[in-house]
């Protein structure tokens, strides 16, 4: 076999990731997983039918920037919910996934050996993507708070990432802190990058976008997930709202990568963005509600997760366990047939930590996995 590029062989695999193609085998042998590593609430959606959408204009190509259309309906709902203002004409682009939208900007910022911040926890694939791009991935430990984050910067710095709200924690961001940090990258030259995946995880429906704090978008990237916020993640359909001339960048990228994202689905969001909208929109009070009645079972468990109020995940501590959390994980998987995410993947600081989602499993089933955590962790204590 040819020899595979030094590159592509010292990437890791995304952990999550990994742990969930491992679910999928195990159910496939035909076992019972308890899945709280599932990065997707389940919602109840209406059965998907593509008739009466336009044809066969479905079947090709769209334009590389995203349907005309929904360009202009997420635009305005950017407007509508949080007061960021988008010309969808020149300052929106979709793509297969904010997954992708955070690669892509990734490669229209970076130079070989710039520097990227990532604070921790930080979401699995940041690292992966920058060294993607042959930058350095630089890590700002747990639990550095935001006024710290200045003291990692250096002369190759180019870009900051946060992800907010945060997964794995369900951190929010504060109007203050975006401010600091928007006004840390004007006065250093550099963007933030706001990845805004689950903005609309929030109950009181109080997420502030970090494009609030920059109009003229000249040093701020904003990447969303349409998949992720609609409980349709399998779709992979997601978006970045920027500069035009950033877009004009990003544009490149994405007709050379995927040309433009699956024309059909694009034109089904068009015609059902606000029907689903407005089915999602109780469901996702009901995760949030939902993570916060879990929250409380941890601690009546005596578990430590770590503070945070959206989305629906929780970073949980397997202290006072002896394990790292890829063994801890690996013997729940298999030992207790309990699925959870490890929290090295989130970062180094952070290997004393599961992921644990409630988005895929009723409360029984979540109750039965919690009590397997904490049996393990008694189980593997320090002696």
């Amino acid at each position: 076999m040819p020899k595979i590029s030094d590159h592509a062989s010292s990437l890791q695999e995304a952990v999550s990731v990994r742990y969930n193609n491992a679910v999928y085998d195990i159910k496939r042998s035909g076992k019972d997983v308890i899945v709280l590593s599932l990065g997707e609430a389940f919602f109840d959606l209406p059965p998907v039918s593509l008739e009466g959408l336009p044809h066969p204009e479905g079947l090709h190509y769209s334009h590389s920037r995203g349907v005309p259309e929904l360009r202009e309906r997420v635009s305005r709902y950017y407007h509508e919910q949080y007061g960021v203002s988008v010309d969808p004409e020149t300052e929106i682009l979709f793509t297969a996934g904010s997954k992708a939208a955070i690669y892509f900007s990734m490669m229209a910022v970076l130079n070989p050996g710039d520097e990227v911040l990532i604070p921790e926890p930080m979401w699995v694939s940041y690292p992966e993507q920058a060294r993607l791009c042959f930058a350095k991935p630089v890590s700002i430990p747990y639990p550095n708070k935001v006024g710290d984050f200045e003291h990692f910067l250096t002369d190759r710095t180019r870009l900051l990432v946060i992800n907010n709200p945060n997964n794995p924690t369900g951190y929010v961001y504060s109007k203050r802190e975006l401010q600091y940090l928007s006004d840390m990258a004007r006065a250093n030259d550099i963007y933030l990058l706001s990845d805004e995946a689950y903005s609309d995880f929030l109950v009181d429906r109080s997420f502030v976008s970090a494009g609030c704090l920059d109009e003229a978008k000249s040093h701020t990237i904003i990447c969303n997930s349409i998949s992720k916020n609609l409980g349709i993640s399998g779709w992979r359909i997601g978006y970045a709202i920027a500069g035009a001339e950033f877009i004009r960048q990003l544009l490149k990228i994405n007709q050379h990568v995927i040309t433009c994202p699956a024309t059909n689905l694009q034109q089904y969001l068009v015609r059902n963005f606000d029907s689903l909208i407005q089915t999602t929109t109780p469901q996702i009070t009901d995760v949030v509600n939902k993570r916060s009645v879990v929250a409380d079972y941890l601690q009546k468990q005596g578990l430590e997760a770590v503070s945070g109020s959206a989305g629906f995940y929780l970073f949980v501590s397997i202290l006072p366990s002896a394990l790292d959390s890829e063994t801890f994980s690996m013997r729940l998987l298999n030992e207790r047939q309990v699925c959870v995410v490890p929290g090295f993947g989130y970062g180094p600081s952070c290997d004393k930590f599961v992921r644990l989602s409630v988005g895929s499993e009723p409360l029984d089933r979540i109750y039965r996995g919690i009590d397997a955590i904490k049996s393990l962790i008694a189980e593997t204590r320090h002696a």
